[in-house]
């Protein structure tokens, strides 16, 4: 809906350690560690391992095996058209968050209590 601002610091994704994944009925949720979170009521694709071509899910989730990207280390982030949040993860592996809704936030990024809505 809003999109990243174009001074958003990705940096604060860089050498994070993904270290839990939750869902609600309505939300997914990634907790990284040193108090780094997203919390998903759009859409996210995400790959499992290098040969994987990516699983695109959507909120609410019934079943997923995003966990499966637990402990793994970010390694670089950027944001790619107006919103999509995409992290790249040891390994080759990439997360990506999708702006894909004009009337409601899509994702929230929230930084020792500072919240980013998109």
């Amino acid at each position: 809906m809003y999109g990243l601002s174009k001074d958003f610091d990705f940096s604060i994704f860089v050498g994070r350690t993904l270290e839990m994944v939750s869902f609600t009925a309505n939300t997914a949720h990634l907790s990284f560690d040193q108090n780094l979170s997203i919390t998903i009521e759009s859409s996210y694709e995400y790959q499992v391992d290098s040969s994987d071509s990516g699983t695109r899910e959507e909120i609410p989730i019934q079943k997923s095996t995003l966990m499966q990207l637990l402990e793994k280390t970010v390694e670089t982030a950027e944001v790619h058209g107006k919103g999509t949040l995409v992290l790249h993860f040891e390994g080759g592996l990439d997360f990506k968050c999708f702006d894909d809704s004009p009337q409601y936030e899509a994702y929230c990024i929230t930084n020792r209590g500072k919240e980013t809505y998109v």
